[in-house]
Parts: structure tokens; sequence; C-alpha cells
């Protein structure tokens, strides 16, 4: 009979960290990927695919209202009523009526703009003062730029406050002047790092959450605890001979049952017979007389039951990794149901390293024997 404690075992944060840490070059991999795919998608957007060149030219007004100056913030315009002024259709016929007079050229030939266009090209901000209002043109072009500014400045000056009640006179404290290229806030190099560090932290995130649900079996002391079964260790563990001696002791036979399908039992059943007979002088008993019968996976073989009651031990072996836990759980109820006894486990194809440095490091528990 066996009892699984899978569902009640602690998140081993150790052994995660460690996980992370093997698993390092797939974050590296991802932390490229997304630098280049975000980081490198913003800089062909704003500096290699960048759109046609804007120019921009400013002109500072100053506006007089018909009240006493301690009431102008009771009358003043603000940013969005001139923005609304300068949008309106009055207005823009009034720009426009003054481009016919001046003719836009461009390259020999009169440019003739709609409303819409022109609408787009004219911004209003109004600063810390409420009294100076700026307008703001921007074109594809900076004789564009400065002809519509100078318009909007004769339209402002001289026709525009005949259209509020509230103001008395507008005059250009800032004129127009030449039109200068605008020049976009692109940090192209702010982007990488910025597309670098978030896609490492949702790289290291992603791996958290698969670790959380993920029922793979790195360890052989998570044979232990997880399912309640003896555990020699690994093949390189150095107290496998040991564990063979004491739970194999005086069986001649014993059945070697993989889990996965993939799993070889006739290599797991040489390497362990060869480690027997090199321990033949040692202190391992007679281990080296036990005759390791290989049989298939229970999952592709289920008759191999058979061949494990006949037989006086058995040893299940688990390959690491691989989501081996399920597998473990159904070979294990199978075997409960067969009336097979498992004498112990074996962690199969191992990862030694991660188990060195997990037992290993300062602060880490020593090996767990049986």
């Amino acid at each position: 009979m066996w009892e699984g404690y899978y569902g009640k075992e602690l998140f081993d944060l150790r052994l995660t960290v460690f996980r992370l840490f093997r698993r390092l070059p797939l974050i590296l991999g991802v932390t490229l990927a997304g630098t280049l795919l975000f980081g490198g998608g913003y800089f062909v957007k704003n500096v290699l695919l960048r759109g046609e060149k804007l120019y921009r030219v400013t002109s500072v007004y100053r506006v007089d209202y018909n009240v006493e100056d301690k009431d102008v913030n009771q009358v003043y315009i603000n940013g969005a009523t001139w923005n609304t002024y300068v949008h309106s259709q009055e207005f823009l016929d009034r720009v426009q009526s003054r481009l016919d007079q001046v003719r836009i050229l461009m390259d020999s030939m009169t440019l003739y703009m709609d409303d819409e266009t022109l609408a787009k090209y004219v911004e209003c901000d109004l600063a810390t003062d409420l009294r100076m209002p700026s307008v703001i043109v921007t074109a594809p072009n900076p004789r564009i730029s400065e002809c519509v500014a100078r318009a909007v400045e004769a339209v402002m000056t001289e026709e525009f406050p005949e259209l509020i009640r509230e103001i008395d006179k507008i005059r250009v404290v800032d004129p127009a002047g030449e039109a200068r290229e605008v020049i976009p806030d692109v940090r192209p190099v702010r982007a990488l790092v910025l597309s670098g560090l978030l896609s490492f932290f949702f790289a290291v995130i992603l791996l958290i959450l698969k670790e959380l649900n993920d029922d793979s079996i790195w360890l052989p002391a998570e044979l232990g605890r997880r399912y309640g079964l003896k555990v020699l260790g690994t093949v390189e563990s150095p107290e496998l001979l040991e564990n063979v001696k004491y739970l194999f002791e005086g069986k001649k036979t014993a059945a070697l049952c993989t889990v996965q399908e993939d799993a070889d039992p006739g290599r797991a059943a040489e390497a362990l017979a060869e480690i027997c007979r090199q321990s033949s002088k040692g202190e391992a008993g007679e281990t080296k007389d036990i005759q390791w019968i290989p049989v298939p996976s229970l999952a592709l073989c289920p008759e191999s039951c058979r061949i494990l009651r006949e037989t006086e031990g058995v040893l299940i072996v688990v390959k690491a990794g691989g989501h081996s836990g399920r597998r473990l759980e159904y070979a294990l109820d199978f075997l409960r149901q067969q009336d097979c006894q498992v004498t112990a486990a074996l962690l199969w194809e191992a990862d030694e390293k991660l188990i060195h440095w997990y037992y290993k490091l300062p602060g880490g528990a020593g090996r767990e024997r049986v």
C-alpha cells in the first residue's frame, strides 16, 4: 500500500531557484528575443520607418481683455476654448482668405489646402500667463509653416478681436520666425533596456508558474516525500550501494520496472549490475549476486505485473523530469491493485549538478538516506 503526499508538499524555493539557474540560457534567450522584438520594433517604427519630416513655427500673442487686470480670471479664455476658436469654420475661412492673398508657392505650383488639412496644421497653447496664448503651426514643409503662421497672425491681430466682445486687442509679442524641424522624442536605448527587463521578468514569472504546476521529480528525496517510497538515490549517489545492500539483502532476483515509456529498463539494469560487480571487494556484501531483471514499462506492458510478483524484490525506476509525478502515481496505483510490493525506487538520468548544488552549497541539508 502506498499513500501519496504530492498535494501536501511545500513549495521548495531553493530547488526552484536552482532550476531557474539551470534554465538561464532559456531565460536569456527569451530576454534577447523580447528585446529584439519590442525594442527593435520600436526602433524600426520610430527611427528607420519614421514618417515625413515636420516643421514647426510658433507665434506668441498678448491679449488685452475689456476688464480690469484684477478681473481677468473671470473672463479669460482657456486653452481648450482657444483651440475651439482657431479650428472654427469662421476662423479657418479668414485664414484661407489671407493665404489666397499671399499665394503659397511650392515647386512653381500653387498649393491649395482644404480646411481639414489647415486645421491639422494649427494648434493653440496657453502657457502660465492667461493673457499670452501661443499658436503653433506644424506642416510637412517649412515654407508652408511660415506662411500659415503669418496668415494666422494677421487674422488674430486684425480680425479676431472683433469677434470676441471680451477682447479689446491682440498683438504679437513673439512673431513667427524661421520654421524648425520637429525632432521627435525617440529613445531607442531606453526602449531596448525596458523591453529587455520586461522580457526577463516575464520569462522568470512564467517559469516559476510552470514550476508551481509541474509534477516532475528532480530529487531522490521527492520520491520519499511525495509517495512514501524508499529510495536508492541515483546511479551516482554515494549512498546507492549501502541502500542496495540494506533493501535488497538476501534477495537473488529483483525486477527493475520503469515508469516512463522512453526509459530503457535494460540500461538501468546493466548500470546497477556493473556498480554491484565493481563493489564486490568492498563493503557492499553480496549485491553482486543480485539478478536484475528488466521489465517493460507498465504503461506499455501491464502484464509485467506477473513477473514482478515472481521476483523477490521490485525496483521502480523513475526518469527525472518529464512530468514523471503523475505517471508514477498511476504506476503505483496499478501495482497496488496487482498486489505488487515495491521495494525501492531509483531516480534515473537525474541532473547530478542540480542535486549537488541543492545539497552541497552552504545552508543546504545533507543527502537524505533511507
